[in-house]
């Protein structure tokens, strides 16, 4: 089985220890011998979606939103890495022993896989080996509507906006209506929101945090969601603000 070796290294340079005091190459014999190498092993489509039926399993999709909102795998969850990764992964999983399963773009498996490791996620299970790409050959996808800041000012009919910045965000300025819901606490996000049908117009202030709010809304059940492309930023910009 192919393997992605990840090496949790406090940093790049090899020092000899036979040069430094004897205090100093103590300690960094101490520090190597925290080091470990984390196999995470590439999974072929066949495997991911075996394990994928365990238990409490979280499919964690690691691809820009963009990308993520045009096709998914059913109940998976976007947390970009190319963004805030650190911070939104451990606000939005905080346990650390949560089963993961990876779907990232084949440039970025290594160093998701490194950084998962890094931050101390021992449930990491694997990484689907074919992508999304694999995926969509045989399997159906989910996707969002990701909509534009100039098309929501122009939309017809009602719908609930949902505004999942922090509330100091939400108080220096918010777009009429908006309700505050911050993306804090992934256990609990969205609970407070009723299925009635009604579109979700879901945004944060630039993009990244709304794609991961959408996501975990629709892992939740809600299928009504739009996501605003731009945020905060491109709305108030089109719209009436407060």
């Amino acid at each position: 089985m192919n393997r992605i070796l990840v090496a949790a290294l406090l940093g790049a340079t090899l020092i000899c220890t036979s040069a430094l005091p004897a205090n100093a190459a103590f300690n960094i014999k101490q520090q190597e011998s925290h080091h470990h190498i984390v196999e995470l092993p590439l999974l072929s489509l066949k495997q991911f979606k075996k394990l994928r039926k365990q238990h409490s399993v979280l499919v964690l999709d690691t691809r820009s939103g963009d990308d993520f909102l045009k096709g998914f795998i059913p109940g998976s969850v976007n947390i970009g890495f190319k963004g805030p990764f650190d911070t939104f992964l451990e606000q939005v999983i905080p346990d650390k022993k949560q089963k993961l399963l990876i779907v990232a773009e084949d440039q970025d498996r290594f160093t998701v896989a490194e950084r998962l490791s890094q931050l101390g996620y021992t449930g990491a299970m694997g990484v689907l080996d074919s992508g999304i790409d694999g995926w969509k050959r045989l399997e159906s996808t989910d996707s969002i509507t990701n909509l534009s800041a100039g098309k929501f000012g122009k939309r017809s009919g009602s719908g609930h906006i949902v505004d999942v910045r922090t509330v100091k965000e939400f108080d220096k300025g918010h777009i009429d209506n908006a309700m505050n819901i911050p993306l804090i606490d992934f256990a609990n996000f969205g609970n407070t929101l009723e299925k009635d049908n009604m579109p979700l117009y879901v945004h944060c202030q630039s993009g990244y945090r709304s794609a991961v709010a959408v996501s975990i809304l629709r892992a939740k059940g809600f299928k009504n969601i739009c996501n605003i492309q731009g945020g905060y930023k491109a709305l108030k910009e089109e719209i009436k603000e407060n």
